[in-house]
């Protein structure tokens, strides 16, 4: 389970808001179970054109993930493309993690101490004249 924080700078989040949110960030989580925290920041902008500006960060344990879309005021095809972007980052470092992990087990040499080596020789001598 993770906590999802929305903020909005010059935008209204209402309870309808937070629910779009909160539904399209479900998303990212059917991806991996190990996000902690999602920040969701939305602005707008009013130069020539209003701009709806959709920021969040992702944490998950050693990594925080960013991503940001602007569109032209409309909501839910912003955070699509959030979310599309965010859980492209999360599945290339799952993937990165797994080969690391997959990399490090293959290169790993098992070292024998000449101490242990000698043990497991009188051990062997043990077990041929069947005293163990």
């Amino acid at each position: 389970m993770y906590t999802l924080n929305i903020s909005g700078h010059h935008v209204q989040s209402s309870e309808e808001v937070r629910e779009v949110v909160k539904e399209k960030m479900d998303h990212l989580a059917r991806v991996t179970d190990q996000i902690t925290t999602i920040n969701v920041i939305l602005n707008t902008e009013k130069h020539e054109v209003h701009e709806l500006i959709v920021e969040a960060s992702v944490h998950i344990p050693g990594h925080d993930l960013f991503a940001t879309v602007k569109t032209d005021k409309q909501l839910k095809p912003a955070l699509d493309l959030l979310v599309g972007k965010l859980e492209k980052q999360l599945i290339k470092h799952k993937s990165k993690s797994k080969t690391a992990a997959r990399q490090h087990h293959l290169n790993a040499q098992d070292m024998e101490t000449p101490i242990e080596r000698q043990l497991q020789d009188e051990f062997d001598q043990l077990v041929e004249r069947e005293v163990i």
